[in-house]
């Protein structure tokens, strides 16, 4: 991976030539660092500011692609008029409306066996935060003592092995989640928010940190600028990195005073 901004020269004729760009962030680790807990990752306000100024921009699209639910995404940003993604794609709220995949009474009923079963195995540990999605089941373990990785590793994989059939089990920065077995994931959320959208001339940005952004990358590969948020030694299928959150706020500054040069009213609201 190169430096985003060692080929920043080429990459600003690029957006300055594009009649739209797109651009596409995880959350948690990319836009903010990484917290503690869940609840305590809030949006810097100088992110936020950034985001609300190239809403009002007709040649820019801004949308915020995550895992968390897309109640909490809002919550923690409150950037209105832009769109957000909740659940890897189950969920998305834009200027048109919100809508929301939700599981059936069969699915919901094994989530909540699912969630009840790991809170009798796991729920006495030191530090281990359950977060119901509502479509699925994140099991944090960063403020859990090491001595106990192992028993939360071992239950939750059992997890993966009883219901297999239904549910699959996916890890990330310290979590992981149990999901059901259902066709998405934020390479397909990308597809969907694109779609629909005029293709002469737009040019996409994704970035992100953890594995599930990945399939964005893979999706993007050579028709976008993809982007991993963390240590260029990461394997990484993005075609940039950017080390730190701080970094990505660098960047939309830098987008900001550049923008692409032609008005394609492709983002009016």
């Amino acid at each position: 991976m190169k430096h985003l901004f060692e080929a920043w020269t080429d990459l600003q004729d690029r957006i300055q030539r594009a009649r739209a760009v797109y651009l596409l962030f995880d959350y948690d680790g990319t836009l903010t660092p990484i917290v503690s807990r869940p609840d305590l990752a809030l949006c810097p306000p100088e992110v936020r500011r950034e985001l609300a100024e190239l809403r009002d921009d007709s040649r820019v699209g801004v949308a915020i692609i995550s895992g968390r639910s897309l109640e909490d995404l809002y919550g923690l940003i409150g950037v209105p008029g832009i769109t957000y993604v909740g659940n890897h794609g189950l969920e998305i709220r834009n200027p048109a409306g919100t809508h929301t995949k939700r599981l059936s009474s069969g699915r919901q009923k094994e989530l909540t066996r699912i969630a009840k079963s790991l809170g009798a195995t796991l729920g006495n540990l030191p530090g281990i935060i359950f977060e119901d999605k509502k479509a699925n089941l994140a099991v944090h373990y960063r403020q859990v003592p090491k001595a106990f990785h192992e028993k939360v590793f071992r239950e939750v994989k059992e997890i993966g092995r009883e219901w297999g059939n239904h549910w699959r089990v996916t890890e990330g920065k310290m979590v992981f989640e149990i999901q059901p077995r259902v066709d998405f994931h934020k390479g397909l959320a990308v597809r969907n928010l694109l779609k629909g959208l005029p293709e002469a001339g737009m040019l996409p940005f994704y970035f992100g940190d953890d594995r599930t952004d990945e399939d964005a990358f893979r999706f993007l590969k050579g028709g976008g600028v993809t982007v991993f948020v963390g240590p260029p030694e990461t394997p990484s299928a993005a075609e940039y990195f950017l080390e730190t959150p701080e970094k990505v706020a660098e960047f939309l500054k830098r987008f900001r005073a550049t923008r692409p040069g032609k008005d394609s009213g492709a983002f009016q609201n």
